[in-house]
């Protein structure tokens, strides 16, 4: 834990704040390991999408002074053919809060 999460501040230092310039690399490799020599599987598809926000997750609060973070992951797997629309709705603070994106 850092010093921050003592001292009552409720907004990270500007060396902790969190930065999608570097949870990018993070995903990109996470999903091209995971899913590169995957095979989409009906069976297989609730476990795969769990291990992967776990691992995400996990990955992104070992980055130093991202301890304190709280990590939303919304894992879609779907096979290969046309798209799905998808809709979700969050308070968002722009000052604090991030998106990072990976398909």
């Amino acid at each position: 834990m850092t010093q921050e999460a003592n001292d009552g501040t409720m907004q990270p230092s500007i060396m902790h704040k969190f930065r999608a310039s570097v949870a990018q690399p993070i995903l990109h490799s996470i999903l091209h390991t995971e899913l590169s020599q995957a095979v989409y599987t009906a069976e297989h598809v609730e476990s795969l999408g769990t291990k992967l926000g776990v691992e995400i997750s996990s990955r992104l609060a070992s980055e130093p002074g991202w301890d304190r973070y709280k990590f939303i992951t919304n894992i879609v797997v779907s096979q290969p053919g046309p798209g799905a629309r998808m809709s979700s709705s969050c308070v968002w603070d722009s000052n604090s809060d991030c998106v990072v994106r990976e398909s």
